[in-house]
């Protein structure tokens, strides 16, 4: 099948046109990582990803020893084996029908082989955080469906801290906002099928004026390790700015993490000033790095620290050579649903938000720049809009292809970006973006970067409406992003 720009085809999106993903219906659909990292003999979780009618039960093949699979959850737990690839077969049947997939467990010296999706304090609630918080996030992380197309991530950004460490240098929590303890909240998190992050920094203090992480590096991974912590978010405040001695200090952490016992994501959040792209994985042990200073909740315009969507995108460009699995670039976090009253990246009322179709425009090409997926939204409280954004498990399995391929960016003129990420099976995405406040044409398709050949024998699919489709469009809405999935 070839595809031409013969027949117009556009879509409006308001607040209620976004399509609903249809997460309880019909037959088991699994979703996410089809590969899963884990270093050998350390704490294993991972939770099936996967949408249809409930209830659904679970078995597995192939699981190795030390790894027992919870037949009505789907989570995964144990510890994991020796070093080696195993392959596991999961099979999961509601009343609708049976569905099997296969997964790998590749138990070594990666983590993080498809892009971490989860949540973050920081966009939303900034400093006002506390344990009994954190709990309902994670309880909304599961009870809206986003545990099941693969988010998993609950971290917690700065302000967790007491006001100092305790007399043998050990990091203490802040005992009003999280009296049970850290080890408690980790408990909790995990038996939900999720995974706990926290942050922490490579100077003296957090952004926040909080006792930071240098000259502690060891003890204080041992002592996430020892919390049940899963993911270390790594800023860069009151250090010095030569990437040299950066690059010593996110290497001190990356060490101490890889010996702490446990597997723990590094983020690298330097924001992008000292080119982490080039030194983050090899050197620092990173799995993913900020690629710039932090986004703020606005489309565009420039400040050199408060960072709108457009202003970010346009960093990307020429960074896909550097992401692959269990490396990635990190445009930072999602401000999808925050509509200008996140305590962080409002500015204090200096930005009022974004429209519906914009923090569509952001969820849809922040999945095709195969970016940590972190949504930065009080989960809690939801409307639809946001939640059809965020649960668009088409989306979401883009952002988690195999490949682990990010999307190019294969034209930019008159205000159309177009992208092109290349997929498994010989399949691509392409989402055509409008910048601009207005209706825009779509050029020729070959004009941007797409050919005859593209299209032979594929079938098109569009995962923001959910249907087949049989050609690109020539009409785009204002700010407007379209996406194609081409498979044979």
């Amino acid at each position: 099948m070839k595809t031409t720009l013969s027949v117009a085809f556009a879509i409006l999106f308001t607040h209620f046109l976004f399509a609903q993903y249809p997460l309880y219906l019909g037959k088991p659909v699994f979703h996410g990582a089809e590969r899963v990292g884990n270093y050998p003999n350390t704490f294993f979780l991972h939770t099936v990803p996967a949408t249809g009618e409930r209830p659904i039960t679970f078995s597995a093949k192939g699981l190795p020893q030390g790894l027992l699979l919870n037949a009505s959850t789907g989570i995964i737990t144990g510890t994991a084996p020796t070093k080696g690839v195993y392959e596991v077969s999961i099979t999961a049947s509601n009343n609708a029908g049976t569905t099997s997939t296969n997964i790998t467990l590749h138990i070594g010296g990666k983590l993080a082989l498809t892009p971490p999706m989860g949540w973050n304090s920081w966009n939303v609630f900034a400093w006002d955080i506390d344990e009994k918080t954190i709990r309902e996030i994670a309880d909304a992380m599961v009870s809206t469906g986003m545990r099941d197309i693969g988010y998993q991530y609950i971290n917690i950004d700065d302000f967790w801290h007491d006001e100092s460490r305790d007399k043998d240098g050990k990091p203490v929590v802040d005992p009003k906002k999280f009296p049970s303890g850290m080890k408690a909240l980790s408990d909790y998190v995990h038996s939900k099928g999720l995974k706990l992050g926290i942050y922490s920094c490579a100077g003296k203090l957090t952004c926040g004026e909080k006792f930071g992480g240098y000259t502690y590096e060891a003890i204080d991974a041992k002592t996430y390790a020892e919390w049940g912590i899963d993911l270390l978010k790594y800023d860069y405040c009151y250090a010095p700015l030569g990437q040299k001695e950066a690059i010593n200090r996110y290497q001190t952490m990356g060490l101490a993490l890889e010996k702490s016992g446990r597997s723990i994501v590094f983020s690298v959040c330097e924001w992008g000033l000292r080119k982490p792209w080039k030194w983050a994985a090899q050197k620092a042990h990173g799995q993913y790095w900020r690629t710039t200073p932090d986004i703020f909740d606005y489309w565009k315009g420039w400040h050199p620290w408060q960072k709108s969507f457009m202003s970010i995108l346009k960093f990307q460009k020429g960074l896909e050579k550097y992401a692959a699995p269990g490396r990635w670039n990190d445009p930072d976090m999602l401000t999808v649903g925050n509509y200008g009253t996140g305590k962080a990246t409002s500015a204090k009322g200096k930005y009022n938000g974004m429209t519906d179709t914009q923090y569509q425009s952001h969820f849809a090409v922040w999945c095709l720049l195969n970016a940590p997926l972190l949504s930065s939204c009080d989960l809690r409280s939801m409307n639809t809009a946001t939640k059809n954004i965020l649960l668009n498990a088409a989306l979401t399995d883009l952002n988690q292809d195999v490949m682990g391929n990010q999307a190019t960016l294969v034209y930019n003129k008159k205000g159309i970006r177009v992208y092109k990420k290349e997929l498994k099976d010989e399949g691509f995405a392409v989402a055509f973006l409008n910048t601009t406040n207005k209706k825009k044409p779509l050029p020729d398709y070959e004009k941007v970067g797409l050919y005859h050949y593209d299209f032979d024998g594929k079938k098109g699919f569009d995962p923001i409406n959910l249907k087949q489709v049989d050609n690109i469009p020539v009409n785009i809405e204002p700010y407007e992003t379209v996406v194609r999935v081409y498979r044979y």
